[in-house]
């Protein structure tokens, strides 16, 4: 087990955290002026590099580097001394937020918008999950909540998954049969604008404040949601229709009927 902080990463959460460094770094900069976080990627890769002992690569866009450099840190760091995976975990986890804060500060990704609260979501494994009226949230997620598969789930930054009541309510009257909790979110939220919400942005909701990471990808366990179980619909690339995964900042409550804000 690797603590960053207060968080806890399991050798399959910090393989696999490596393993994403491409798509976070794609979503987080998506339509944006990267050169704003440009230093940043460059001390990123350069940790990266380091610790797996090879020169950094040439002639790539910063996120293709940091897939390669993910995808080889995925497969070796977990094979060496714990310490040095620890060390640049921390390295990397702190320098992708710093890499959000940068892009909240520029104005370049939203600080403002708000919403409700209208459904709080948890299981002890597996999908519908049961409604709650209020919920206690850790860094580790919602309390109460639990992962069927820990391979595709519960790292940091999957301690919390997001949905939108409109997207789903949009789903339902195109005669899907989903509703809130179905398809496995933690937290359903009516009145954000869907297409503000993207990697970096953060929520306070209740007590709790949250940063956005990756969108959650689709998966065949919520097929029955979906006419002809084509689960791929509420997939990312078909617009402002995902779930999103997002890191506990502050742990706190949530009560169903709290605001959410988007903030700086």
């Amino acid at each position: 087990m690797h603590k960053v902080g207060p968080y806890s990463f399991t050798a399959t959460d910090a393989a696999r955290t490596f393993g994403n460094l491409e798509p976070w770094w794609r979503l987080l900069t998506r339509n944006l002026d990267d050169s704003i976080v440009a230093s940043i990627g460059e001390r990123i890769a350069d940790d990266v590099a380091a610790a797996l002992g090879v020169p950094r690569l040439t002639g790539q866009t910063m996120a293709n580097e940091l897939g390669a450099l993910g995808y080889q840190a995925q497969r070796q760091l977990g094979r060496v001394e714990p310490a040095l995976t620890a060390s640049v975990l921390a390295s990397v986890w702190q320098s992708l937020h710093e890499a959000s804060a940068a892009l909240r500060a520029s104005g370049a990704i939203p600080t403002t918008g708000s919403g409700t609260v209208v459904q709080l979501n948890v299981s002890a494994g597996g999908v519908p999950k049961r409604s709650v009226d209020r919920v206690a949230v850790s860094w580790k997620g919602l309390e109460g909540d639990r992962q069927t598969y820990r391979v595709h789930h519960g790292r940091p930054w999957q301690a919390l998954c997001l949905w939108s009541g409109e997207v789903i309510d949009a789903f339902a009257a195109d005669g899907h049969p989903v509703a809130p909790g179905a398809a496995g979110e933690n937290v359903t939220i009516r009145g954000l604008d869907w297409s503000a919400v993207r990697t970096g942005v953060r929520f306070r909701m209740g007590t709790v404040l949250a940063e956005a990471s990756l969108w959650a990808l689709p998966c065949k366990t919520n097929a029955g949601w979906f006419l002809g179980g084509d689960f791929e619909v509420m997939h990312h690339d078909r617009g402002p229709v995902s779930r999103m995964y997002a890191t506990v900042i502050e742990p706190g409550e949530i009560a169903s009927g709290d605001a959410v804000h988007l903030v700086a």
